[in-house]
């Protein structure tokens, strides 16, 4: 019987590197598969990310986490130890490496490392505590020791399938696709460009197309998402364009939005219209910015699975044109907005205050 303490190689708490582990058996009759799923970034303990969705399965299943502030760097010998620990006891025929995210960096290095097992990671950045991205709430740039995990991906002679998915709405996903694709990578790695934010994991589960992946991982990813109309057609020059923006945005240097709207396709990708929309409102031509928030929004509600995204990201587009109708000097069309965007989020509080300012600019 697995026991939980802190001494417990199968459950507990690394103290050297903070990282956490729990085990969970497969089930009677279950399936001959080992999941090491590793947690996204503000999973607050004892919980672990995934645990939920991955409850639902026959699978064996190890969770970890670490500290935001480590991204599972330094946590290299503890994630070995706890694997190996739960390897023992599963005597698994396959080994799946899993993450969203922060646990998406985990998923792979570890998949790359060890090489003896499947990978699927959703939204890995490449290049950590750069402005803009998630592990830049959570870390400086240019901490040593980080490894080079595109040059690794190029390197590895892995015979098992590593699935790399980024979604081109968001410019630092789309950095990172844009920066894979130009580089030769060997037949087991394959990019998923997908049209979707970086919450992408989150978005194929809404579709359902996640529950569908991990029943028995002998779905073909790409094929599902397909049927949904979500791989994106971008080329590597737009999505390297895409993110150059956004990391000068995200750097308080926005581009010029007249040289930017050549290079980007708003028309197809709601994340252009967003960063687009951003860089006309710091040029002071918030009546334009309106117009390309509201495009982005009907592109967003009618294209096919993209009305699914999660909430919190299409949240951003109404927030966005409510401020720039106001900032245009449209109190009535800003008014209207938030009460059209409560009426679509109407748990949203803080969509709720700026409809209370609006209200209060508009009397």
């Amino acid at each position: 019987m697995v026991t939980t303490g802190t001494h417990d190689p199968l459950d507990g708490l690394d103290p050297q590197s903070g990282l956490r582990r729990r085990f969970r058996a497969a089930p009677s009759g279950g399936s001959d598969t080992l999941v090491v799923v590793q947690s996204q970034a503000r999973v607050v303990p004892p919980r672990f990310g995934l645990e939920r969705l991955f409850a639902t399965t026959r699978h064996a299943c190890l969770f970890l986490d670490c500290p935001d502030s480590a991204w599972y760097l330094g946590c290299e010998a503890a994630t070995d130890a706890a694997i190996d620990a739960a390897l023992a006891v599963a005597a698994p025929s396959r080994i799946i490496h899993y993450g969203a995210s922060k646990g998406a960096y985990g998923a792979l290095s570890t998949a790359l490392r060890r090489g003896d097992g499947t990978a699927y990671a959703f939204g890995p950045e490449f290049e950590l505590g750069q402005p803009g991205t998630q592990s830049g709430l959570y870390r400086a740039p240019g901490q040593p020791g980080e490894p080079d995990l595109v040059r690794a991906l190029a390197e590895t002679r892995t015979p098992h399938p590593l699935t790399l998915v980024f979604g081109l709405h968001d410019p630092v996903d789309a950095a990172g696709f844009a920066r894979l694709a130009r580089v030769p990578l060997p037949p087991a790695v394959a990019l998923l460009a997908l049209r979707s934010p970086h919450a992408s994991h989150d978005h194929l589960y809404t579709l359902n197309i996640i529950r569908k992946l991990i029943a028995r991982f002998d779905r073909d990813l790409a094929g599902l998402c397909d049927e949904r109309g979500l791989i994106s057609q971008e080329g590597a020059d737009t999505a390297g364009a895409f993110a150059t923006a956004g990391h000068r945005l995200a750097t308080g240097d926005p581009p010029d939005p007249d040289a930017l709207a050549g290079d980007l396709v708003p028309a197809l990708n709601p994340g252009h219209g967003l960063l687009l929309a951003e860089c006309l409102l710091a040029a002071g031509r918030a009546a334009e910015a309106a117009g390309i928030l509201r495009e982005a929004i009907t592109l967003t509600e009618s294209a096919k699975g993209l009305a699914a995204q999660p909430k919190r990201w299409r949240k951003q587009f109404w927030r966005e044109l409510i401020q720039a109708l106001a900032r245009a000097g449209d109190a009535s069309g800003a008014g209207e907005t938030a009460r059209e965007a409560l009426a679509r989020f109407p748990d949203d509080a803080d969509l709720a205050a700026l409809a209370d300012r609006v209200a209060g600019r508009d009397a």
